[in-house]
């Protein structure tokens, strides 16, 4: 009987193969706050980048996975996902995590890292603007001097 009911149980399990769902080829943020898809990273001209799984991000920065779940939880970075939902860490998700754990070293709580963080991509987008409205020359120079000044006096490193 035993044999029997093993046998209907296994029948009926089987699984029909399938191949496993293709990840997602491009992750990054692409503009303020938008993921893109990999159809838009072509259109848009962007180089492919490498993005990481979240024990490969974790092993990284040299933390916990369970710290960037929580990170991610407060709203902090927004890793992509794959089809089957695991987190890809883009290189602009690590330098996040790398901001965000300087300004915690300097003393801010996290809601603190969370003002700043928006105080910062504010900065970007004046600094995008900015240059757009300028041509090459002096004034671009100078525009791109002040904000560097601004970034180095807050003790914020934005580049790797």
């Amino acid at each position: 009987m035993y044999e029997r009911f093993r046998l209907r149980v296994e029948e009926s399990t089987k699984i029909p193969s399938q191949p496993p769902p293709s990840r997602p080829e491009q992750t990054s943020l692409a503009g303020a706050g938008r993921k893109a898809g990999p159809d838009e990273a072509e259109e848009q001209g962007l180089p492919m980048e490498g993005v990481y799984i979240i024990s490969v991000a974790a092993r990284l920065l040299e933390m916990h996975p369970q710290t960037l779940r929580k990170y991610e939880r407060l709203g902090l970075i927004n890793p992509g996902r794959t089809l089957g939902m695991l987190r890809l860490y883009s290189r602009e998700d690590i330098r996040k995590v790398r901001l965000i754990r300087h300004l915690g070293d300097m003393g801010l709580n996290l809601a603190g890292v969370e003002f700043a963080l928006a105080t910062v991509e504010n900065l970007l987008r004046l600094e995008l603007r900015l240059l757009a409205l300028t041509e090459a020359g002096p004034l671009r120079t100078a525009i791109e001097q002040e904000i560097g000044r601004i970034f180095r006096s807050l003790d914020l490193p934005v580049d790797d």
